[in-house]
């Protein structure tokens, strides 16, 4: 963010620009906060209003405004900090169980191998793919269907989505490492 000539957001601003960040599900661009909160207010005055909510917040070590660059943009969001991770997860029992060796194994091969089919995954781990692993990380929300493909039998085709990359951190699948790096080595077996 940089120095603007303007020393005040408009009156309310902040706290709305604020209010979309606490209640989106995803982090927020300049862009997505313009559109939301229309009424032509400048990227400017919304960067102003974000240098507000990040003081705001900067003495409470709990919450804070975190801002990376996703699909080549700027991008924020109000996340909590490390220090409430044991709270968290105190707080949920029901946290999904831990991925098996089988099911890491064929998340790993679509991220770096997708557009990929259910055959062509059997093909790369020498096992059938249990229809029950595909389904986990569809309602994990991490593997979408990307279609068919042109092929006997039209297979479906399968490909990681946005919360693929923000559950694991990453902007794009160009920041993964290099597959073959990985494919032969003892901890990974694909």
């Amino acid at each position: 963010m940089t120095d603007h000539p303007v020393s005040e957001p408009p009156a309310g601003l902040v706290e709305l620009v604020e209010a979309l960040l606490l209640a989106a599900d995803e982090p927020l661009s300049l862009e997505a906060l313009g559109t939301m909160i229309g009424q032509e207010t400048s990227p400017e005055l919304i960067e102003l209003a974000l240098e507000r909510i990040a003081k705001a917040w900067e003495p409470h070590r709990f919450v804070e405004l975190a801002s990376r660059r996703a699909d080549g943009r700027q991008v924020w969001q109000l996340v909590a900090t490390a220090a409430v991770a044991p709270y968290l997860k105190a707080g949920d029992p029901g946290r999904a169980p831990r991925l098996s060796r089988a099911a890491l194994e064929t998340l790993a091969l679509i991220a770096w191998r997708q557009p990929i089919t259910r055959g062509e995954i059997e093909a790369a781990r020498g096992v059938a793919v249990n229809p029950q692993i595909l389904k986990l990380l569809t309602e994990r929300g991490w593997v979408r269907s990307l279609g068919v493909k042109d092929s006997p039998g039209r297979p479906e085709m399968l490909g990681t989505t946005r919360q693929f990359l923000s559950d694991f951190g990453i902007d794009s699948l160009d920041e993964l490492p290099d597959f073959e790096r990985f494919a032969g080595q003892d901890d990974i077996d694909v």
